[in-house]
Order: C-alpha cells, then sequence, then structure tokens
C-alpha cells in the first residue's frame, strides 16, 4: 500500500520514484519545437547572418543538420 505521499510501498518493500509527469512532457515538447523552428530559421539565413550571430559556415549546417530531439 502506497503512503499518503507516495513515496514508500509496503508491497515492494521499498521506495518508488516518480514518473515522468505531465509538465515534463510539455517541457521536453517545448524544447522540441523551440530546436526545430530555431533550426528552420538558420536555414533561412544567409553566411552574412551566420557570421553576425557567431556561426561559420560549417558549424551553421552542422546546427542545421541536427534532429529536432538532439540538443
Amino acid at each position: 500500500m502506497t503512503s499518503m505521499s507516495g513515496t514508500h510501498d509496503k508491497r515492494s518493500g521499498g521506495t518508488t520514484t516518480a514518473g515522468p509527469t505531465a509538465g515534463s512532457w510539455l517541457a521536453r515538447l517545448n524544447g522540441w519545437r523551440e530546436r526545430r523552428a530555431l533550426r528552420r530559421a538558420l536555414a533561412r539565413m544567409d553566411a552574412h547572418l551566420w557570421a553576425d550571430l557567431g556561426f561559420d559556415e560549417a558549424a551553421a549546417r552542422e546546427e542545421m543538420d541536427k534532429p529536432f530531439w538532439k540538443g
């Protein structure tokens, strides 16, 4: 049986860990969405703007080629 705090499970004889919460999933999804939007914006820029942001062409291409789920 679980206590009111949800941290001790007498059936398993130990402490349980909380699973992912809705908030953590939303944060992850929002991060993915933001990275996708930023990489698409980077793809629309030219080399002059990349230089203004501190990217050379190779670094900009590398960032644009990453999938949205990789930070």
